[in-house]
């Protein structure tokens, strides 16, 4: 799902480059030493991350699950590592996709509108955090509040620097697109969309009996075909 990433690694790395460049230049002590942060502020990491918005109809075929639910809550941020630390190697060794900071986002779950789970809680995994001198931003993954009602169209983690760590887990499904913001006046909003909840269901529920009707009918034929062979 997310080899589209691949188109902003290399913007990602001049950035990266240039904030570490800086950090060199103002550091005079032996090149093989670890890089200090010697301010308040975290250094950040920034990833810009190119992809193909994704149609509603897509939206529902690429992903694994689809939820309404509240955030519940927000994880402490981690690195990819096996204790959730900066990685053991030079500030300027470390390197996107391989070494990035991750936020868990636990969701309840109040209703699953595709492959229901028998949880009613899940989590869900985006890039992004702060981890001591640490911060890792990208402008594609989606941004939670505790208590937010949310619409997501999740996908089971495939990542090699995610997916195997830690609890089950999704992500959402092609970036922010795939999480809507859910209002009180019945109103379901991404950083490019608006729509009705109400609209918003009636695509899903309408795509999900229109593979209910191919399946049905894929059956039929099969059994006709069965029938005639006998």
């Amino acid at each position: 799902m997310r080899n589209i990433t691949k188109y902003g690694i290399f913007l990602f790395g001049v950035l990266s480059l240039l904030t570490l460049s800086v950090l060199v230049l103002s550091n005079p002590s032996n090149e093989n030493t670890e890089l200090e942060n010697s301010s308040n502020e975290p250094i950040d990491f920034g990833i810009c991350i190119d992809f193909i918005p994704y149609t509603h109809e897509e939206l529902k075929d690429n992903s694994d699950t689809i939820v309404m639910g509240t955030v519940k809550e927000k994880l402490p941020p981690r690195w990819n590592t096996a204790d959730g630390k900066k990685p053991n190697k030079l500030l300027n060794k470390i390197e996107y996709p391989d070494d990035i900071i991750y936020t868990d986002i636990v969701i309840s779950v109040d209703e699953y509108l595709k492959n229901p789970l028998s949880s009613r809680e899940l989590i869900v995994r985006v890039t992004g955090g702060t981890v001591g001198d640490f911060s890792m931003t990208t402008d594609a993954d989606p941004l939670f509040n505790t208590s937010e009602k949310v619409l997501l169209y999740l996908s089971k983690d495939e990542s090699s620097s995610t997916g195997n760590i830690g609890p089950e887990h999704f992500i959402v499904t092609d970036f922010y697109r795939g999480k809507y913001t859910l209002t009180e006046d019945g109103k379901a909003i991404t950083p490019d969309e608006t729509v009705t909840l109400e609209e918003l269901l009636n695509t899903i529920n309408q795509i999900n009996n229109n593979t209910n009707e191919t399946k049905a009918s894929d059956n039929k034929e099969t059994a006709n075909i069965e029938t005639a062979g006998k």
